[in-house]
């Protein structure tokens, strides 16, 4: 966006030199209407701390999703993601998509139908029998290539491992995509596919995180990625795609004698 608006400064300054005034306008409203195109194609490309935010897809389609650049380029020998969602989809529907030039499905956590979820390796599926729900979910998978070891956590909780894609890597130059399933090397999105609902507090390292250090994922205690970071986030939004504060679950007790200035641990 900077880029176009200093174009549209140093032309600006041209026309307003050797042109008459309503010449000049009428260039410069052409000059305008292009850069506003450019800017409307490329999306809005963004850095922030996404910290108590999410991103909120309201309806199907194959054109809203979010684009996630990596702060690594790959291959990867092992890895974890981990991300929050939030959705009364009932019907499959992708979760988080990473593609390389050769393999849509490099790696891909997708809610399948039938209480299934799937994790995708090098264009190979593994299913676990997890239902979806319409509750905030936290999901983790990791993976290393050399053992072959494979896990998924939902809520805290590790559904039965798996020996999956033993020395395979992950390949260089990925495309990260949430809110649609990549069909093809950044596109070929299907509506019914798409993801509508919440999704927060995406993260991705090069590496297999322990059990202490997912713990500390769970909680928000820091734990952040080192490929992908919801708190230094660098993203591009398509389509229709609202950024909402996060709503979090309330503890309600009905007891007249609590004080909610006083510190209490629940649990």
């Amino acid at each position: 966006m900077c880029l176009y608006l200093n174009i549209y400064r140093t032309e600006y300054q041209k026309f307003s030199t050797a042109r008459q005034p309503w010449v000049q306008i009428q260039e410069m409203e052409k000059m305008l209407a292009v850069i506003l195109i450019l800017v409307s194609a490329s999306g809005i490309l963004t850095q922030t701390d996404m910290s108590d935010k999410v991103f909120f897809i309201p309806k199907e389609s194959a054109t809203s999703y979010v684009r996630l650049n990596p702060m690594k380029n790959g291959p990867f020998a092992s890895l974890t993601v981990c991300l929050k969602s939030y959705t009364t989809l009932t019907r499959a529907h992708s979760l988080f998509s990473l593609a390389t030039p050769n393999k849509d499905n490099d790696f891909l956590l997708f809610q399948d139908k039938n209480n299934k979820f799937s994790v995708s390796i090098g264009n190979q599926d593994w299913y676990l029998d997890i239902p979806g729900t319409a509750v905030v979910r936290s999901i983790c998978a990791s993976w290393d290539s050399l053992t072959g070891d494979a896990v998924v956590w939902v809520n805290g909780n590790p559904y039965p491992r798996n020996i999956f894609m033993k020395g395979y890597k992950v390949n260089a130059n990925p495309i990260i995509i949430i809110g649609q399933e990549q069909d093809s090397y950044g596109g070929k999105f299907d509506a019914a596919q798409s993801l509508v609902g919440e999704i927060s507090d995406v993260h991705m390292w090069d590496r297999v995180l322990t059990s202490q250090e997912l713990k500390l994922v769970l909680y928000n205690r820091g734990m952040v990625g080192d490929v992908i970071n919801w708190q230094n986030l660098n993203y591009e939004t398509k389509g229709e795609v609202i950024i909402l504060p996060q709503v979090c679950k309330i503890h309600y007790y009905p007891d007249s004698c609590y004080n909610p200035t006083e510190e209490h641990v629940y649990v």
